[in-house]
This record gives C-alpha cells, sequence and structure tokens, in this order.
C-alpha cells in the first residue's frame, strides 16, 4: 500500500511538471504569429504507388485551408510569388498516408509555420523556421479517406484560433 502511494505521489508530480513545461512551449508558439500580415498555403501529400485508388487532391485541401482562413486579416501569397523569395512566411500542410495492416490507411497531418528567423548563436544567419505547428495521426480504411481530408481542416482551425488569440 506505502508502495502505491509513493508510486501515485511520483506520477503526479510528473504528470504536473510535465503540463506547466508544455503550456510554456504553447504560449511561444500562439506568440510567434503576432503581427504576421501575409503568408503562403502549401499543401503536399505523399503516399505509396501502389495507393492509386487513394484520392487526397491538393487543390481540394488546399481550398478546404483557405476557406478555413478566409476571416483572418491577412494576405494570402500565391504560390507564383513564394517562388520569388525562400524568406516568405508559410502555412505548410505535409499529408503521409501509409499502407497498414488487413487493408487500412495509416495516416500523419502537420502542419507547421515558417517564418524568417534569425539565429543569433550562429553570426546572425537568416533562415526559415517552424515556429506554429499541430499534428494528427491516424488509422482509417479505404472508404473513410476523405477524413484525413477533415482532419486537415481542423488543424488549420486550430492555427486560426491561435492566430486570432494574438491578432
Amino acid at each position: 500500500m506505502k508502495s502505491l502511494n509513493i508510486f501515485s505521489s511520483l506520477f503526479l508530480v510528473l504528470l504536473l511538471s510535465s503540463s506547466g513545461y508544455g503550456q510554456n512551449e504553447v504560449l511561444r508558439e500562439q506568440n510567434s504569429l503576432y503581427g504576421i500580415s501575409e503568408f503562403g498555403v502549401v499543401v503536399n501529400v505523399e503516399k505509396p504507388e501502389g495507393l492509386d485508388n487513394i484520392s487526397i487532391p491538393v487543390d481540394s485541401v488546399r481550398n478546404l485551408m483557405l476557406k478555413e482562413l478566409s476571416s483572418l486579416p491577412v494576405t494570402i501569397l500565391e504560390y507564383e510569388t513564394l517562388q520569388q523569395s525562400d524568406q516568405l512566411p508559410i502555412l505548410y500542410l505535409h499529408i503521409n498516408i501509409m499502407e497498414g495492416m488487413a487493408g487500412t490507411l495509416s495516416f500523419t497531418g502537420q502542419l507547421l509555420f515558417y517564418q524568417p528567423a534569425k539565429l543569433p548563436l550562429n553570426n546572425d544567419l537568416r533562415t526559415m523556421a517552424a515556429t506554429w505547428h499541430d499534428s494528427f495521426i491516424g488509422v482509417v480504411t479505404p472508404d473513410l479517406a476523405n477524413y484525413i481530408i477533415s482532419r486537415s481542416s481542423r488543424l488549420t482551425s486550430n492555427f486560426r484560433i491561435d492566430y486570432e488569440s494574438v491578432n
């Protein structure tokens, strides 16, 4: 009984200390969105060649993201504009679909906001850095592949909420 109490106390301390640290990271990510007035939206979908029957159209996913972002007071940069410089902020969605077991599809999605950053410890080198992120992971059957698209839209909604909280 005594060891159970010690274990419970230790678990509670670890749980509370890790959640406190994690909140600081969330606030830093939200604050990194302050003052952003323009960015591009880029979508990348990866899947094995053998999954030709599964369709996650990049344009459809991007259009859903743009719809979710339409209420923000920002300019969405066109792809052609993004190609002119590697120092423009972008909201980047990467979806990876894999063949799972028993005819299922395993998938991940990661939404990252990249913006120019200066590395003071490296002679003020200028580069791009991910300053905000969100992600998901899941498993579906092929007939439910559209669920992946709806999850992507939810990630964009999370970005919109965080952007609005600091702007």
